[in-house]
């Protein structure tokens, strides 16, 4: 074994010295070896993070991006319009282009029949696509990375007319400082970015806060449709990239085909929200106070109409020309249920036979067999008239006596927009609002006048953090639901469905207490009744508007037989988009800043609500164990009742004492049956004796041939009027007996006919004698 070297055989660097032992040399070999094998292992990771420094220079540096590329190419021969050849790529480095690879394309079919018919068009050249301006504004943007609550709003033109139009409606949407807004320009025009800001009052930043990207490619004056639809794409994704907007917003109406089907079906593949204006701008006001998280739901609503026509329908026609015309924007037409009365009209019915609108293949008429009056009181017959089949649905129930503005379904579509799926609501749990009416509560639900003065009073609004006292003329919420006109999300009315299925079964309700701390008008409806109870357990609220009387958004005209209600003087629907004119700051308000109205009609908050709804719910599950555990299933009602397991003991319960009670139905039918024998026994017995005692008593000639005694047969007997002995209950089995075998009668010292005698023997001359012996 070699002895490990000593200390002082050791250099100052601790390296053995030379001749200091036999095997040094050996030992100096091993170590430049290692050190060898050490520096070079160190070299390739330095030349490795040198490589990707490199790489990373190439690709994030700002000389290499000045020029984007396009990259968006489609597979060879799946796209004829947007082309699939090979582009020409262009480096800005080197300024070298590389030569493509030329495929059968249709672009370029294009571009060859371009160039023979130059002087027909002036848009012939399909080169490659770069952009040269878009990578420098795009890399000033900080990409937020927080998707669902990404506050990037991108207006797109492509027309310098349209987007003159959107510039003016992005800077109003920039001034709300609720969005990052950008307008991205990507069209065949060479005015330049200076000149449009100047041109549109945007060269300050002050005036205009909006990001404007020049997305127009090279040579964009002379490119084809195919050239220019591959560079909006390209530009799009680009955008999504660098930017990730929640929602594109386009004028397609004034743009070219080219333009409308590359936007379209680009976002449609990035899954980007896209929303397209109408012609006129000025009609929906309201858009620029949204945020990009609720632009970004813009298709999101689906709602169904649903009106139930009473009998005196003569103002339905009234309502279905308002709903006819109605301004619906660009928004999705509704659909539309109309439920008809048995005796309507038969020029209603025409009317309805005529009627186009919204379409043909979205109107849907039923009719009923029963009158409206079990509909309104059997709660399941209303109820099911409307079941959602998604988690955006919501149901808008009409009353035949409502008038609508043409303006109502601006308002419907901007509450939903703004307290549904706004950003700026995050403090307010959307589940708490169950629905928005279009119309003042004309009533209580104790059946007492509403007041509308109570919203103007000095309590506190929706939260306790809220200061400032509310607006006159400022939507408020209020727990109680209205029945006119007014749009029921559809998870809340899922929740009436799977509530109503349990409330209406004994099993689940047996010894519960449902009554509602607020006193409820008979003339509510009972489905009405059952509601108020599912919202006062979940502390649910709806949005009522409060606007002028003359600018309603819908007017109930209450029929003549309603002598119990009287309509507001001095009402009539709005007839000009004043909407934003008529909330406070032009805008709908946060929630916090809202009044709230508890079910009774007193002013609240939205914690003493929630405060109250948990004691509503301990007074109905008091007596099966109290208040459950919530299960954290959004459709489910069964924290509202007893568990599944007394339930079922309950239903085998009642199911047991059913059964007793049939038992002991058959059991008296049977003692019944068996006391009517006993006594039509008796009563033949008696008939028996009081026969032979006759007969006894009659001298001896023959009887008469029309009444023969012994030819009545004993059931007809016991039919006679005469009065019934009472029964002993002991002796009822010894009378049965004797019903059974009855002891033939017995005339005595009577000649007559053995035909007419039948069956009973007679005695003749001192001898018994049998009809059947003679025979």
């Amino acid at each position: 074994m070699t002895p490990p070297p000593k200390y002082r055989d050791k250099d100052d660097l601790g390296r053995p010295k030379s001749g200091s032992s036999p095997f040094l040399h050996d030992a100096a070999s091993n170590w430049r070896a290692s050190t060898f094998r050490f520096r070079r292992k160190r070299r390739t990771i330095f030349v490795f993070l040198a490589i990707c420094a490199i790489v990373y220079l190439l690709l994030h540096s700002r000389w290499w991006n000045a020029v984007l590329v396009v990259e968006d190419r489609q597979q060879r021969g799946t796209n004829d319009d947007l082309g699939s050849s090979s582009y020409d790529y262009y480096s800005s480095s080197s300024g070298r282009k590389v030569k493509p690879s030329h495929g059968k394309s249709g672009s370029h079919k294009a571009a060859s029949a371009d160039s023979k018919d130059a002087h027909i068009s002036k848009f012939t050249y399909d080169g490659p696509v770069r952009f040269v301006h878009l990578y420098e504004t795009l890399s000033r943007v900080q990409q937020f990375h927080f998707r669902l609550r990404n506050p990037h709003v991108v207006f797109i033109a492509a027309s310098m007319n349209t987007a003159s139009i959107l510039a003016g409606l992005a800077c109003e949407m920039s001034a709300a400082k609720r969005n990052v807004v950008h307008l991205v320009l990507a069209g065949r025009s060479e005015i330049s970015i200076e000149f449009f800001k100047k041109a549109n009052g945007m060269a300050h930043n002050d005036a205009c806060s909006v990001v404007i990207h020049d997305a127009r490619p090279d040579k964009a004056g002379i490119s084809t449709d195919a050239r220019m639809t591959l560079a909006i794409r390209s530009a799009v994704r680009y955008i999504k990239d660098y930017i990730g907007p929640t929602v594109l917003v386009t004028d397609t109406e004034r743009e070219e085909a080219w333009f409308r089907s590359a936007v379209t079906s680009k976002a449609e593949e990035l899954q980007i929200a896209h929303v397209t204006l109408p012609y006129d701008i000025s009609t929906i006001p309201w858009l620029q106070k949204l945020d990009a998280l609720s632009l970004g739901s813009w298709h999101k609503p689906a709602i169904d109409i649903v009106i139930h026509a009473d009998a005196h329908s003569g103002r339905l026609v009234r309502l279905l020309k308002t709903l006819e015309k109605a301004d619906y924007f660009n928004a999705p037409l509704p659909r539309l249920f109309i439920d008809l009365d048995p005796s309507t009209d038969k020029s209603v019915r025409d009317f309805i036979t005529s009627y186009k609108w919204p379409s043909k293949d979205r109107l849907f008429v039923r009719h009923r067999i029963l009158p409206k009056s079990s509909a309104q009181d059997d709660p399941l017959a209303f109820v099911e008239s409307f079941f959602p089949n998604s988690e955006n649905s919501a149901v808008l129930l009409l009353s035949p006596n409502i008038e609508l503005s043409p303006f109502y379904y601006h308002y419907l579509f901007y509450a939903i927009l703004e307290y549904k799926h706004s950003n700026a609501q995050s403090g307010l749990d959307p589940n708490l609002i169950y629905g928005i009416s279009l119309d003042l509560p004309l009533t209580l639900l104790d059946g007492k006048p509403f007041d509308p003065t109570i919203l103007s009073s000095d309590e506190s609004p929706a939260s306790e953090s809220a200061k400032k006292k509310p607006n006159s003329d400022s939507p408020f919420f209020y727990a109680a639901p209205s029945t006119h006109a007014t749009l029921f999300f559809g998870t809340h009315w899922r929740l009436l469905h799977l509530y109503l299925a349990k409330r209406l079964d004994a099993a689940y309700t047996k010894g519960v207490d449902y009554s509602l701390p607020s006193k409820i008008s008979s003339t509510i409806p009972q489905w009405v009744s059952y509601f108020a109870e599912l919202l006062t357990a979940g502390g649910y609220t709806m949005l009522y508007p409060n606007f002028a009387p003359s600018d309603s958004l819908a007017v109930y005209h209450p029929p003549k037989e309603a002598s119990s209600v009287t309509a507001r003087t001095q009402q009539d629907v709005m007839r000009s988009n004043n909407i934003l004119n008529q909330l406070p700051n032009g805008r709908l308000p946060l929630w916090s800043e809202l009044p709230v109205l508890g079910m009774d009609g007193t002013r609240t908050t939205i914690a003493s609500g929630l405060t109250a709804a948990q004691k509503y719910k301990s007074q109905i599950l008091s007596k099966c164990g109290g208040v459950k555990r919530n299960d954290g299933e959004d459709d489910s009602v069964d924290d509202l009742f007893c568990s599944n397991g007394e339930a079922v003991q309950e239903r085998k319960r009642l199911a047991r004492e059913h059964q007793r009670q049939r038992e002991l139905e058959a059991q008296a039918e049977a003692e019944a049956e068996r006391k009517a024998l006993a006594r039509n026994a008796l009563e033949a017995k008696r008939r028996e004796r009081e026969q032979a005692e006759a007969a006894e008593k009659m001298p001896n000639k023959p009887p008469t041939p029309e009444a023969p005694v012994a030819a009545q047969p004993l059931v007809e007997q016991a039919k006679s009027p005469v009065e019934e002995e009472p029964v002993d209950d002991d002796d009822a089995p010894k009378a049965a007996g004797a019903a059974a075998a009855p002891r033939m009668p017995v005339i005595h010292n009577k000649i007559i006919s053995l035909a007419d005698l039948e069956d009973v023997p007679v005695e003749v001359n001192g001898e018994t004698v049998h009809p059947q012996d003679q025979t």
